[in-house]
Order: structure tokens, then sequence, then C-alpha cells
């Protein structure tokens, strides 16, 4: 039989196929070859690391991840809380621009453009999982989600050739440390530690925004060994990683979702609120990847919010232009950041609206609320010793100079830190006429990005939601044509006494949300004002209970709380009880729960009304389960229980006469000590007092 030859046309068609196999083979390697990506998350914890220079920390692994990797310095979240740090983590975007800045508002619905990082490394064939939610936003995919996989979750992939994006979650740094018993720290929270891991209560270092005595020193160490136990639990999953084969097809980014859970960090906006540890370990087959060597410290600022797209980015995903975050954690075109911002708006039942824009040197803090303390009493956050202990000693006039300022019972307007000369932040230089050409420089930064950004922290989260109709809040900052002119009312107090005729002006505006900041605006020149001044000033403010906007009524009312003219501001907030938005009635009990014990005799006739919207009170998860607004107000107001903590010789007392502070020393109790009315309607016995 002769030699069979192919036709010419047959070898063409063939060596198309080979050719056409050979991109595929080369498709499918390249997809095997991408990197697996191991999220570390960490909660409530500053950079308490010994790799950060901390001597007092115990972190081997850590340290060890660090030496191999890339260590950040300036990495920052967006939010001093879980839910709203990570909505920008999962998207990409400022959760003011997208509306998830309130902690825990039940599910954000997302603008119909937005692109969640994991839904995108799904499409693009990660095998996706993740350990825990609390992103304050629907829509999420994930592959696999929950604790059941355990601590390997790549193990539940259905090919081992598949790349994986993961994120595992250690919780035992959670603030909630500080709150727990010590017999179930030892056991459930530090179960990983020997006897010489524990720190030594005498040698913590304690900030110079602290006492230094027994208790806080405490708290301090357990916070410390709390660190030590998730260093030893990353330890564990490294092992893991290696057991399988995987560790040098992994890149592990470790991060902590904002700043320590101690008083002055979680919850503000201060440097310890939102200054976070960040560490990525690049394998040496992905050093291609990374945009520093191995061991290398990188000081340039990031914000958490950088994470998505540098993930994307890794996977060879194009990150979508609509995302705010920069690629800024590997190799890439993205340019570096002037400023990093963060955000406070409300959590659980407190509202407030705080920004905050550092650069490499300066961090500025822009305080719209002004009229609120940094510090008010909630109900399950106000269980932790190392809390009640700061109470007693801010009720006793005993937190002086840099301890005192978390204590304030009104916000300074403006904020200014140098951290060059004041490495803790704690020495605000607003008013410093050596700092004056700074402070406007990054007034005007933060001004551009509020713009920029379309912030939505300028309208009161009700209003946002009534506004949405129930489409994303997203839409609402499109949509208001006038955002410039409602963010330069809010700026006017700024300006002070000298803005008095212009807020006035604005205070009988069209807009609802002009009027609401004009109103405010004249409240917060009532702080520091005289006699002369405030007495021109309460006619427009007296006005504003009558406005037909809820909000104005409220935030009127308040004002005239502050200064003590409770007959005319307590029909109002007696009449909204009964409000059919449950915002409505929370802001109601916060701001009856807040008045100086010398005035319940002026609150008498509310006492009634409250018991009966008490119990038509239906609390929203939003809040949280625990912190019961009414209650509080009828624990209040029955002398029951106090949560005022401003009065004669107290830390962080307002210094003008004219505001309504307590003007005797505390006495708890009615006449001889006993309550004014019975306990709270439907419970058992009266309510051990918080504040003695």
């Amino acid at each position: 039989m002769g030699a069979f030859v192919f036709p010419m046309y047959a070898i063409k068609h063939i060596s198309l196929i080979f050719l056409a196999s050979l991109v595929c083979v080369a498709t499918l390697g390249a997809e095997v070859k991408r990197p697996n990506i191991l999220y570390i998350a960490l909660e409530d914890i500053a950079p308490m690391m010994g790799c950060y220079g901390d001597s007092y920390a115990r972190t081997p692994n850590f340290d060890a991840l660090a030496s191999e990797g890339i260590r950040y310095t300036h990495a920052h979240s967006v939010a001093p809380v879980c839910s709203v740090s990570r909505s920008s983590i999962v998207t990409g975007m400022y959760p003011t621009t997208i509306g998830t800045m309130h902690h825990r508002s039940g599910g954000i619905r997302a603008p119909k453009f937005l692109k969640f990082v994991p839904n995108l490394m799904s499409e693009a064939g990660y095998y996706t999982t993740n350990q825990k939610w609390d992103y304050n936003i629907v829509g999420m995919r994930y592959d696999h989600a929950g604790k059941t996989g355990g601590d390997a979750p790549w193990r539940s992939r259905p090919r081992n050739d598949q790349p994986f994006f993961s994120k595992i979650d250690f919780g035992e740094c959670h603030s909630s440390i500080t709150k727990i018993a010590e017999d179930v720290i030892i056991k459930q929270r530090l179960n990983r530690l020997r006897r010489d891991d524990f720190r030594d209560p005498k040698a913590a270092p304690i900030p110079p925004y602290h006492p230094d005595d027994a208790v806080f020193r405490k708290a301090w160490s357990r916070y410390y060994d709390s660190v030590t136990q998730v260093d030893y639990r990353t330890g564990e999953i490294i092992t893991q990683l290696k057991q399988d084969g995987l560790w040098e097809d992994t890149i592990v980014i470790v991060w902590a979702d904002h700043g320590v859970g101690m008083p002055r960090g979680k919850h503000t906006v201060w440097e310890q609120g939102t200054h976070v540890p960040l560490i990525v370990r690049y394998p040496g087959k992905y050093q291609h990847l990374a945009p520093a060597r191995p061991g290398s410290v990188v000081d340039d600022l990031v914000s958490l919010m950088d994470m998505g797209p540098s993930v994307l980015t890794l996977a060879g995903i194009k990150p979508p232009k609509t995302m705010q975050g920069r690629a800024l954690l590997c190799k890439s075109e993205a340019k570096k950041r002037d400023y990093v911002v963060a955000s406070r708006d409300r959590l659980d039942t407190r509202t407030d609206f705080v920004r905050a824009i550092r650069n490499k040197r300066y961090r500025y803090q822009r305080n719209f609320y002004p009229h609120l303390p940094y510090k008010p009493y909630e109900t399950f956050e106000f269980t932790a010793p190392v809390l009640e202990h700061w109470v007693k000693l801010a009720r006793a006039g005993k937190l002086k100079e840099e301890q005192e300022m978390l204590a304030l019972r009104f916000k300074p307007v403006e904020e200014l830190y140098d951290s060059e000369n004041d490495p803790h932040m704690v020495n605000n230089v607003a008013n410093d006429p050596n700092y004056a050409d700074v402070l406007k420089l990054m007034r005007q930064c933060l001004h551009d990005w509020m713009v920029e950004t379309r912030d939505l922290g300028l309208i009161e989260e009700r209003a946002l939601y009534e506004r949405a109709k129930g489409r994303s809040l997203w839409v609402v900052g499109q949509e208001l044509n006038n955002y410039g002119r409602i963010l330069e009312t809010a700026n006017l107090q700024l300006q002070g006494q000298d803005a008095i005729q212009e807020l006035k002006t604005r205070s009988i505006d069209a807009d609802p949300l002009v009027r609401y900041w004009a109103v405010l605006g004249l409240a917060v020149v009532t702080q520091t004002a005289g006699v002369d001044v405030v007495g021109g000033v309460l006619p427009s403010l007296k006005e504003g209970l009558t406005d037909n906007s809820i909000d104005v009524r409220l935030l009127a009312a308040e004002s005239l709380f502050n200064l003590g003219h409770y007959k005319e501001a307590l029909p109002v907030l007696i009449t909204e009880m009964t409000h059919a938005n449950t915002d409505v009635q929370v802001r109601v009990g916060n701001i009856l729960d807040s008045q100086p014990p010398d005035a319940i005799g002026h609150l008498q006739t509310a006492i009634e009304p409250l018991a009966v919207a008490m119990k038509k009170f239906k609390p929203n998860s939003r809040y949280g389960h625990k912190n019961r607004p009414f209650e509080r107000a009828y624990r209040a107001l029955t002398n029951q229980q106090h949560y005022y903590r401003w009065g004669m010789g107290a830390s962080g007392s307002p210094q003008s006469p004219l505001m309504a502070v307590q003007r005797e020393p505390f006495v708890h109790g009615g006449k001889n000590g006993k309550p004014l009315a019975p306990a709270i309607p439907g419970m058992k016995g009266k309510t051990k007092p918080v504040l003695k």
C-alpha cells in the first residue's frame, strides 16, 4: 500500500485546527495560572503588630507575612464602623455616594450600573467564597457563603484547577471583647494563646487620650491578646495553604475593616478610627504583578476601597470606570492618592455627620452636626466596663486635656491635626493662625470631594429614603440640581455670627434642605454666643417649630432644648412620638433622653404619651435590637437612669452660660432618691442605673 498523501487544502485545515487548539490550551493555561486571591479580614484593630514597630504586640505570623510581602503604613478605611466600610470594599465606591453610609441600613438597593467585585470575579471564572456578610447593600453573589466550609474554603471548589477568591473573617479582635466576661474571653476569644503569650497590663502602652489606670490597662492588654489570637489563626490558614500546595499560587491580603474598638477609635473618624493594618504577600511567580519588592514598606495613602479594583486587575479584569477605588495594591497605571476621605453618619440609633480628609501630614475634620456630642449614650455599646468607667471619670471631671475631647458636649465645627508634630493627632490646630493656609486648603479639598462624589450625608436619612421612592439612594444625589447651594448653606457654619442674617434668610427658603441647614447654622451660633445674639436668633428657631418639614421641626425643637426653652419645643416632640416613621420616633427619643436631670421638671407632661409610644414602638434592625430610645427617654424623665453627663465640674461641659446644662451636682432619683414615676411599663422591677 502506498503512502497516504493529504491534499493541500486538508493540511491547511488541520493546521488551523492545531493552531486553534494551541490557543485553547494557552487560554486554559492562562486561566489556571491566574493567581488565587485570599482576603484575611480582621475586625476593629489599628496596626497593632510587631511589623508596624509595636513592641508590645506578639504577632509572629503577620510579621513574617510583612517580611515577605508589602506593608502599607498609610492605609485607611472610609468609615469607622464595619458595615459601612465593608460596603466600600465590595463595591469599590464611597458609601456616601451610593447611600450605604448609615450603619446596617437593612440592605441598600444598588444602583443599576454597580458591579460588585465578587460578582465580576465569579463571571471571570473564579470560585468565590465569603464568611461574614454585613455589607450594608444587597446584590452580591458568592459560590459559597458562610462558615460551613471552615477556614479552608478553597477545598470545596468543584475543580482543583479553578482559581479562587475567598474572604476569611476573624472576629476575636472585635470591640465586643471589651464587653464580655473574662472567662468567656479566655475560653472563646483567646483559646489559641499559651501562658506566656498573654500581655502584661502593667506594660500596656497607654495613649495620651486615655487615662493611665488599671481599667484601661486591662482593656488594652486584652485587646492586644486578641490580636495575637487572630495572628495564630492566620498562621493556621497559611499552614493549610502550604499543605494543599497553594501557598505559592495565592496572593494573601490581610486587612482590618476599621480602627481599634476603644474610646476615640471605632465610631469616630479621628486617626484611631480609620487607620488600619494592610499587608499584601505576593508569591514569587506573581512578583511581576506586585507594585513593590518583597519586604517593602509603602507609605503611599491607600484606602480599603482600593482593594476591589486591585483584585480585579490581578485577575485580569478591567475595573469598571464607575469605581472610585484605585488599583493601588498591584502594578497598574492608577494615579496615587493625594488624600483619603472618611465619613461617620448614623450608627445604631445615634445620628451624626462628620467628614475627615487626610493627606500625608494633615488630617482635617468637619463636624456638620456640632450641636451633638462625640460620644452620646448608646445602650449596647455602653455596657463595656471600659466605657462605664470612662463615663464615671467624665462626670467627675477627671478627664483632662487630650482625654477630654471625646467627652465634649458640643463639637467644634472644624478640626485640624498635624501628624508630624502631633503623632497621636490630639491637638486641634484649626484656630492656630500658623495653620491658616493649611486649613483653607484642606477645607477646599473636602468641599470639592463632596461636590464631585455627591455626598448624600447632606440629606437626613428619613428624607433620603422618602426622595428615593424605592429606587437606589444614589439616584437622589444625581437628581439634586441645587446640591452646591445646599452644601453652601451647611458651610455657613464656618462663618459663625457673620452668617446670621444670611442664615435667617435661608431659614425660610422654598427648599426644605436649605431651611434645614440654615436652622442648624443658627443653632450652632447659639452654642457660643452671648445673650443679645441668642435673643436675635430665637425667633427663627421658634418659627422652625411650625415648618412643614418634620426634619426642620425636630431640629428646631432640639436647638431650643439646648437653650432650655422646653415649654415651646416640647409639644412638637410629644406630637411626633406617634409619627408613622420610626426614624422620627428614634429622633424624638434621642432628644428626650439627652436632657440634664434638672430639666426633668419641665418635661413631665411627656411621660404619659411617652409610655404609650414606647409600647407601640417597633424596633428596627437598623438601630440594633438592644437600643430602645423611648425606653431610655422614659427612664431619664422618670429619674430612674441618666444618660446626660455634663454638669458642674464634669469633663467636656459647655463653656457658654446660656446652654441648658446641669446646674447642680448630679443626684440620682427624685425626692428622697425615689423615681418620679413607675418603672417601665411591662418590665419587672427597676433597671440598674448606669450613671450614679
